[in-house]
């Protein structure tokens, strides 16, 4: 034990070292070029692939030295004339490139043999320029010189660095200065996006001739909005769908005294509630689970665009030495690329963790586009959470609760409209929307850039 002891803090301090030096090699590699940072060709991307892509690292130039890490992605037509799309993940700690790009909405999808990429033909970038960051800093790509960052990482910090990131983005790219842009997120991003929307507003009042931003709207998809209430819906919501038992539920009810009761009597009877049920995706109660994390040694197409076990065929493809290459990653970190790194979301730093309310009611009533949307088979942020969050902001109703429509004339989910703010379910899907309904996710995504009201149902008929 005392040999580790002795080793951590020189382990410490070699890592340090090595980041410092990565950070200087960097920016002598020329970091801060379009030119640098534009993609040839993605390993392994279809031949026929035709568009523009660029990633690097953006260099906040502050006492911590973070680079973070982007992936851009023009649109397929008319770049000049749509709008900019910023994409964040959530977590805390998920990477937008992984996760946003290469599972949900970028032009790619990583095949089950870890080196393929097959065509997204639901890719966000057909209607709009996609911007995917790595954020906060230590997510994916991004790292600090400073790793004592990390234990001081939170909320505020995070909306901080993400809007000079965008700052110092649009200096490398300053046609898309003064474009329109768009903030979309999910999950803790619930957080991520309406802090920095919040940052862009008020830096637009206090320093507003360096501020070329001229943000639009924003999106959350199964946002952490009031984590409390959220994770007290988990087990109704459980319940409701036949997952928890009565015996547990009964339990819950009779040991909890409120959604922001902590204690053991409390949290005890949740445990013995969750022990019992099971293994399952809490993220998509109805979708199969992966078991078996290995890459396959040979290609499927592309065909399960839902493939349970995608994370772990994206984790080996940004692993390989070749595409860390392609895309200007520091191949020099002494880590492997993961999907997450393991922030608690209780113990995020300065995170507000009752309620994220005041900052979206702000942001609608400013005129900003608001759209909240619910993927309704996820036990993590349940829909009725959600609904009844929106239903907490006291705006009045323009249009009342009604079905709307896929392209395939299905009905894709439900819609109400605030003044304001416009709060939409999605049938079938679970905790990331787009993995599970894509065609679905990119009607809303093109009415919300429209600003348009999603499509009608047809009335139900026997």
């Amino acid at each position: 034990m005392a040999t580790s002891n002795t080793r951590a803090p020189l382990l410490c301090l070699a890592v340090a070292v090595v980041f410092s030096a990565l950070s200087r090699q960097a920016l002598a590699a020329g970091e801060g070029s379009k030119e640098a940072d534009k993609i040839a060709a993605l390993p392994g991307q279809p031949k026929d692939a035709a568009l523009q892509q660029y990633s690097g690292y953006v260099n906040l130039g502050d006492k911590y030295g973070k680079s973070l890490f982007y992936y851009f992605v023009e649109a397929t037509a008319d770049p000049a004339k749509k709008p900019l799309l910023l994409w964040l993940n959530g977590g805390p700690g998920c990477s937008s490139f992984g996760i946003g790009a290469l599972q949900e909405v970028g032009p790619f999808r990583v095949d089950t043999d870890g080196k393929t990429l097959c065509t997204n033909k639901y890719s966000w970038n057909s209607v709009a320029n996609v911007l995917f960051l790595e954020s906060p800093v230590g997510v994916g790509f991004s790292y600090a010189a400073d790793t004592e960052v990390y234990k001081v990482m939170g909320d505020n910090m995070t909306s901080s660095d993400s809007l000079q990131f965008l700052l110092k983005w649009l200096d490398r790219f300053p046609e898309y200065k003064g474009r329109d842009l768009f903030i979309v997120g999910e999950s803790y991003a619930g957080h991520y996006v309406p802090e920095l929307a919040t940052a862009i507003q008020v830096a637009k009042i206090t320093r507003p001739a360096e501020i070329p931003i001229n943000l639009k709207g924003i999106a959350l998809g199964n946002a952490i909005l009031e984590f409390a209430s959220e994770q007290s819906a988990l087990y109704e919501f459980l319940w409701q769908h036949a997952f928890l038992s009565d015996t547990g539920h009964s339990l819950i009810a009779q040991s909890c005294k409120g959604v922001d009761d902590n204690s053991p009597l409390c949290s005890g009877a949740k445990d013995t509630a969750y022990a019992q049920l099971g293994h399952f995706d809490i993220y998509n109660i109805y979708a199969p689970t992966c078991h078996d994390k290995k890459v396959k040694a040979t290609s499927s197409n592309c065909m399960d665009l839902a493939d349970p076990c995608a994370q772990y065929y994206v984790e080996a493809y940004l692993n390989q030495p070749e595409v860390k290459k392609a895309i200007h990653a520091n191949i020099g970190l002494p880590y492997p690329w993961t999907r997450c790194r393991a922030y608690n979301l209780l113990r995020f730093g300065d995170s507000p963790k009752v309620s994220m309310l005041p900052y979206i009611k702000a942001i609608a009533n400013s005129g900003v586009r608001v759209w909240v949307f619910s993927g309704d088979l996820d036990a993590m942020v349940p829909v009725m959470a959600t609904k009844q969050s929106m239903q907490k902001l006291g705006l009045p109703v323009v249009a009342d609760w009604r079905p709307w429509s896929t392209e395939a004339q299905e009905v894709g989910g439900y819609v109400i409209e605030y003044k304001g703010l416009e709060f939409m379910t999605l049938r079938g899907c679970g905790h990331l929307v787009p993995i599970d309904q894509p065609a679905s996710a990119l009607v809303i995504f093109k009415a919300f850039l429209e600003g348009k009201p999603l499509p009608k149902a047809a009335p139900m008929v026997d």
